[in-house]
C-alpha cells in the first residue's frame, strides 16, 4: 500500500502529470502514468479526474460538464459485498466495467511504482472502498481506495494490488481493504483459505502487511480459549490439549498447534505466520514436558511457546486495538462473482442498506 511520505517518491521532472483533482481534493502525483500522449501531454500539470468513474481531461470544462452527467453519481458500479460504520465494498468485475477499471488503474499508477497497468482489465476484479457521511442529506458518497484481485490465481494470491488515495491515508483503512481481501478469499468455494498478496511486495508493502499479520495473529491468539498457546513450527505436530498433573494448586493449559493450523484459521501463508511470530517477538523455547512423549528429533521439530500474556503485553504497547476492524455482521448476502459463489455470509445489520 503506498503511503503520503513523499520524500521517497518520484522527482517532479520523471512525472508526466504533476498533480490531480479529485472531487474538490488537489494533491500531487507520485509516479508516471502511461495516460495516452494524445489525451495528456507528457508536461500535464493538472489532471481532472472524476471521483465516480475516473474518467480524466486535461480541460476543467470538459471535466466539469461529465461530472455533471457521470453515470455513477449517484452509486458505485458493481456489487456491495460490505457495509459497515459508513465504510462500504464494493466488487466491480474488470469484464462487465472494462472502461472504469482501465481508468481506475491509469490513476492508481501515479501512486504506485512497482505495478504494471493492464489495459486488460476484464480476469480482474476490483473492490473498491466508499465512504458514505451519514450526515451528508444527499447522501453523496467517496471512493478512497482499493484493491484488485485475480480472478484465477495459480499462486492463490487474495490481492494484487491494492491502493488507498493520499489525501485518505494513515486512517487504518489499508488494514480495512486487506481484512476484507482475506475474508472474501475464505468464503470462495474449493479455495484452500490459504493465501496472500501477490509477490514480491514493494518497500511499504512488506512494511504495511507486516504490521497488519503481526495484529492479525495476536488477535487469533489472543482470542483463543486456553491461556497459554504453543505455535509449533513443524508440519508433524499434531493438536493436543493438555493439563497439569491432578491435584496440582493451579490448572495450567496448553495447546499444540501447527503453524498450518493456524494458517487455516487466518488465512495466512505458513511463511508469513512464520516470519511474523519472530517479529512479534512473543516466541520462547518448549519445555521437554509440553513436546509429544516418544518423538523423535528426526520426526519432529521442537515446538515454540507462545505466551498469551506477551501477546497481550505487545499488543497493549503497540496500541493495538484486538478488535477485528473487518466486522462479520457488515458482510452482505451471497454474491455471484466470475462464476464462483461464495458460501453465506452473516447477514448485515438492521441498519444496512
Amino acid at each position: 500500500m503506498a503511503t503520503d511520505d513523499t520524500s521517497s517518491h518520484a522527482k517532479p521532472s520523471t512525472r508526466n502529470v504533476q498533480h490531480v483533482v479529485l472531487g474538490n481534493l488537489r494533491f500531487q502525483t507520485w509516479y508516471q502514468s502511461i495516460y495516452p500522449e494524445d489525451l495528456v501531454s507528457k508536461e500535464t500539470d493538472t489532471l481532472y479526474v472524476c471521483r465516480w468513474c475516473f474518467r480524466y481531461a486535461c480541460d476543467v470544462n470538459t471535466h466539469a460538464t461529465h461530472t455533471k452527467l457521470c453515470p455513477h453519481r449517484t452509486t458505485p458500479p458493481g456489487t456491495k459485498v460490505y457495509d459497515n460504520g459508513g465504510y462500504s465494498v464494493w466488487e466491480v468485475d474488470g469484464a462487465d466495467h472494462k472502461l472504469f477499471g482501465q481508468n481506475l488503474s491509469l490513476f492508481a499508477k501515479l501512486f504506485v511504482d512497482h505495478k504494471s497497468v493492464f489495459f486488460d482489465v476484464v480476469s480482474f476484479l476490483y473492490y473498491i472502498l466508499v465512504f458514505t457521511d451519514p450526515n451528508d442529506p444527499d447522501k453523496s458518497y467517496h471512493i478512497l481506495g482499493f484493491f484488485s484481485k485475480e480472478k484465477l490465481s495459480w499462486d492463490a494470491n487474495n490481492l494484487a494490488c491494492i491502493l488507498v488515495f493520499p489525501p485518505y491515508q494513515r486512517k487504518q483503512l489499508g488494514k480495512l481493504l486487506m481484512g476484507v481481501s482475506y475474508k472474501l478469499s475464505g468464503w470462495e468455494q474449493d479455495s484452500s483459505r490459504i493465501g496472500g498478496p501477490e509477490r514480491p511486495l514493494s518497500e511499504m508493502g512488506r512494511k504495511s502487511y507486516g504490521r497488519f499479520w503481526e495484529e492479525r495473529i495476536a488477535r487469533y491468539l489472543v482470542l483463543l480459549s486456553s491461556n497459554t498457546t504453543t505455535a509449533g513450527e513443524s508440519e508433524d505436530t499434531k493438536t493436543q490439549k493438555s493439563s497439569s498433573a491432578k491435584g496440582s494448586r493451579k490448572k495450567i493449559t496448553h495447546e499444540l498447534m501447527t503453524v498450518q493450523e493456524i494458517g487455516l484459521a487466518t488465512g495466512m501463508l505458513t511463511e508469513d505466520i512464520i516470519t511474523t511470530l519472530r517479529s512479534l517477538g512473543v516466541v520462547e523455547p518448549a519445555s521437554p514436558s509440553k513436546t509429544r512423549e516418544g518423538a523423535s528429533a528426526e520426526s519432529e521439530a521442537v515446538p515454540l511457546v507462545v505466551r498469551r500474556s506477551k501477546v497481550l503485553d505487545w499488543a497493549k504497547s503497540s496500541n493495538v486495538n484486538l478488535r477485528d476492524p473487518v466486522r462479520d455482521e457488515g458482510f452482505l448476502l451471497n454474491h455471484l462473482s466470475a462464476g464462483v459463489v461464495r458460501e453465506t455470509a452473516s447477514l448485515g445489520s438492521d441498519d444496512d442498506e
